[in-house]
């Protein structure tokens, strides 16, 4: 029964180890520069910013984290109100695997511009449709967070682009990474408050 009551709360823990292991690893490379390198370049040795415990923690928070996420959705799936929702909890899915991708294929591989790429559009695109199934349930106020939520991430990589992209890759992902991670906290923590 306790295991049962702590599903709804694996999207705060998917959240937490995800983005806690990133910056750890950050922490822990010998020339990582938010300045200058990707965040993805923790995940492989080949770089100067990588090592064998960056590696470990990168791309293990983001496989770890996208398994716990995982949980979290069928949790939504089963909750779901409408067929709205259980659109979000299939696209949320999909966002995780994507996330999860990302560790599983690390920069030096091919498929990993792909699950990287989708990954960040598929943060937007679950939350915009997340504001649509709060609004069609007449939720204004989780509507507006999440559509905010969702324009805020396509925004910021705009923004980066158009700006000359002034920074490394790993602002863009950080503060989309945050984003999302703040998102699903809030989720989780929403749905465990009913439990």
């Amino acid at each position: 029964m306790r295991s049962r009551s702590l599903q709804p709360l694996t999207g705060t823990f998917a959240a937490v180890v995800t983005i806690g292991c990133t910056l750890v690893a950050t922490l822990l490379s010998p020339s990582f520069a938010w300045r200058e390198n990707a965040l993805s370049n923790l995940g492989v040795t080949a770089t100067d910013a990588g090592t064998t415990v960056t590696v470990l923690l990168f791309n293990g928070g983001l496989i770890v984290g996208g398994l716990l996420g995982l949980v979290f959705c069928a949790v939504l799936y089963r909750g779901a109100t409408g067929r709205f929702h259980r659109i979000v909890a299939v696209l949320l899915s999909l966002t995780l695997v994507l996330m999860a991708l990302v560790g599983v294929f690390p920069q030096d591989t091919a498929p990993h511009f792909p699950v990287a790429s989708g990954f960040y559009l598929m943060i937007t695109i679950t939350l915009w449709v997340d504001a649509l199934a709060w609004r069609s349930g007449g939720n204004g106020a989780w509507a507006v967070r999440s559509g905010l939520a969702g324009t805020a991430n396509i925004l910021t990589w705009i923004v980066w682009v158009a700006a000359g992209t002034p920074w490394g890759l790993a602002v863009p992902e950080i503060i989309g990474a945050v984003i999302f991670g703040t998102w699903i906290t809030l989720r989780s923590l929403r749905v465990a408050s009913r439990f």
